[in-house]
C-alpha cells in the first residue's frame, strides 16, 4: 500500500461529521427542495437550511454564508450543474465544499462530468430517499473534510520544506568562514611546531572551534527531532506546526551560533 494511501485511510478514520452543517439547496423545484430539506432536517446533526432556485440566487447564497454542504440540481433554469460547480470552484470560501448533484437524468456521462468536476457524490432524483440521503451526504462531508486536511498537509509541508532550504544555506553561510579559519589554523601549525607555546595556543584555538560546531549541530539534531516527531504523528497533527515559528527556530539557532564565535 503507498504512504498516500496509508495518509488516506488514517485521515478517514478520524474524519468526524460536524454537530451543525449549513447546507445550500440549489433546485428550481420547490417540491423537491421540500422533499430535500425534510430529509435533511431528520439527519445525525443539525441542518442549517438556505434554498435557492436558480444559479443567480445559489452566487448570492455563496457571497452572504458559508456552506457545508450543497445540494445541486443538474437542470436548472440559468444553467446546469457543471456552470454551478465551476461558479463554486472559483469562491474562495467555498472551493473545498461538499458538492452532492441531484439530478433527473440518466446520463452516465453527466455523472461523470459532474465528478471529474469537484462534486463529491451524484443521486438521482427517483432514489432519492432518506437513507440514500444519509449515504451521500456522510460521504460528501468525509471526502471534502480529507480534501482539505490533504490541501492543509501539503501547504504545510512546502513551508516547511521551504524553511528548511533557507536554513540550510544560512547554516552554509555560517560554517564555511569557520571552517576556511580552521583550515588556515591547521595550516599553520606546521610554522609553529617547534614553539610549544605558540602551538598550544593554536591547537587550542581549533579545540575551541570544533567545540562550537559541535554544540551548534548538537542544538540543529535536538530541534529536527521534534520537527520530525510533528511531522510524523499525523496529518492532521501538521495543523499546529506554525511555519513561522518554525523558521524563527532556525533563525535563533544561527544567532546563537554568531554569539558563540563561530
Amino acid at each position: 500500500m503507498s504512504m498516500q494511501k496509508i495518509q488516506i485511510s488514517a485521515l478517514k478514520s478520524t474524519v468526524k461529521i460536524p454537530s451543525v452543517v449549513s447546507i445550500l439547496i440549489v433546485d428550481d423545484e420547490r417540491f423537491d427542495r421540500a422533499r430535500l430539506r425534510r430529509i435533511c432536517d431528520n439527519l445525525d446533526f443539525e441542518a442549517i437550511i438556505t434554498e435557492a432556485d436558480t444559479l443567480e440566487t445559489m452566487g448570492t447564497a455563496l457571497q452572504n454564508d458559508r456552506f457545508d454542504l450543497i445540494f445541486l440540481d443538474f437542470n436548472m433554469p440559468d444553467g446546469d450543474g457543471l456552470m454551478a460547480l465551476d461558479a463554486i470552484a472559483n469562491d474562495e470560501r467555498h472551493r473545498s465544499v461538499a458538492v452532492i448533484m441531484v439530478t433527473g437524468d440518466d446520463d452516465v456521462d453527466v455523472a461523470i462530468a459532474a465528478m471529474k468536476n469537484g462534486c463529491s457524490d451524484f443521486v438521482k432524483k427517483d432514489t432519492v430517499s432518506p437513507e440514500a440521503i444519509r449515504r451521500a451526504t456522510l460521504n460528501a462531508l468525509q471526502k471534502a473534510a480529507l480534501n482539505r486536511g490533504l490541501e492543509i498537509e501539503t501547504s504545510l509541508r512546502t513551508n516547511i520544506e521551504t524553511v528548511l532550504n533557507q536554513f540550510t544555506r544560512q547554516c552554509a553561510e555560517e560554517f564555511n568562514p569557520l571552517l576556511f579559519n580552521m583550515m588556515r589554523q591547521v595550516r599553520g601549525l606546521h610554522s609553529v611546531r617547534l614553539d610549544e607555546t605558540r602551538y598550544a595556543i593554536a591547537v587550542g584555538k581549533i579545540e575551541r572551534a570544533c567545540e562550537r560546531m559541535f554544540d551548534f549541530v548538537k542544538d540543529i539534531e535536538d530541534q529536527e527531532r521534534k520537527d520530525e516527531v510533528l511531522l510524523n504523528v499525523g496529518d492532521f497533527a501538521l495543523e499546529r506546526v506554525d511555519p513561522a515559528q518554525m523558521a524563527e527556530r532556525k533563525s535563533q539557532k544561527a544567532r546563537l551560533f554568531r554569539r558563540k564565535g563561530g
